[in-house]
């Protein structure tokens, strides 16, 4: 069973992990601790993601809105580091989010767009549990209980409404998808699949964390593959524990 063999592989790495699977085209489901919260990491910039298009398609923002990034808003794991600071498009930097998952054009985006606009969003499309509360990188906040969080079931649910054009309307949704689909990091998740597969994913790591969602669009089927782990004994088994387990579901599903 599909179900056993995830769970084994996380056992075999020494992790936890929740997860959702989904057949997009029957239906059919396997899911283990979908419900629990855990720290989402930047998982989290879907939800900013979100907001922002919601704004476009509401008309008060636009693609090429301008945004000014300083010099005091770079922050580690940003490529802004190398560039200058400068107004940037609002599509620039929501693609640096999540093609790139740089930081700095998150904390700039969530300055703009502000936390409660982002976490009223969240509630709006019926998401209970996951929550902005610091910005990335803001390890003294993480000190201080204030985390970022969500669980793999709204992931999923996320997903799903993404893919059926059903969380902002058709036009907004192609647009999510098509800056998801962009994702620049071959690693992971990606490692064992064909290169050919077209992806649209995000995903979250930290410290012995590693977290991917991701609409997979295979030759047998469109697939959910939401798969959160934490708790390893090293950041390299976290990552060849997502590459293995993204392996058995592309095959699960090509055997199917």
């Amino acid at each position: 069973m599909l179900k056993e063999r995830l769970i084994k592989a996380a056992e075999d790495r020494g992790a936890e992990c929740a997860f959702v699977v989904k057949d997009l085209k029957d239906g059919s489901v396997c899911a283990y601790r979908e419900d629990e919260v855990v720290s989402s990491f930047s998982l989290i910039k879907v939800f900013i993601l979100a907001e922002a298009v919601r704004r476009i398609r509401c008309g008060e923002l636009a693609l090429d809105t301008e945004i000014d990034v300083k010099a005091s808003d770079v922050v580690d794991f940003s490529v802004l580091v190398f560039l200058k600071e400068r107004a940037y498009t609002l599509e620039e930097l929501l693609r640096l989010m999540i093609v790139y998952s740089d930081n700095t054009a998150t904390n700039v985006l969530i300055d703009y767009l502000g936390y409660d606009d982002i976490n009223k969003h969240i509630r709006d499309l019926g998401f209970e549990k996951s929550l902005l509360q610091r910005k990335m990188m803001d390890f003294e906040a993480k000190k201080e209980g204030r985390d970022n969080l969500t669980t793999a079931g709204e992931m999923a649910e996320f997903l799903e409404r993404l893919y059926r054009k059903e969380l902002l309307g058709a036009e907004a949704d192609e647009l999510m998808l098509d800056i998801m689909k962009g994702q620049a990091d071959e690693m992971d998740m990606r490692l064992q699949l064909p290169d050919e597969l077209p992806i649209a994913r995000k995903s979250g790591e930290g410290d012995c964390l590693n977290h991917e969602i991701a609409i997979v669009f295979a030759e047998s089927t469109d697939y959910i593959f939401c798969f959160l782990s934490w708790n390893g004994p090293d950041n390299n088994q976290t990552r060849q524990l997502m590459s293995d387990t993204s392996k058995i579901v592309y095959d699960f599903f090509e055997d199917k």
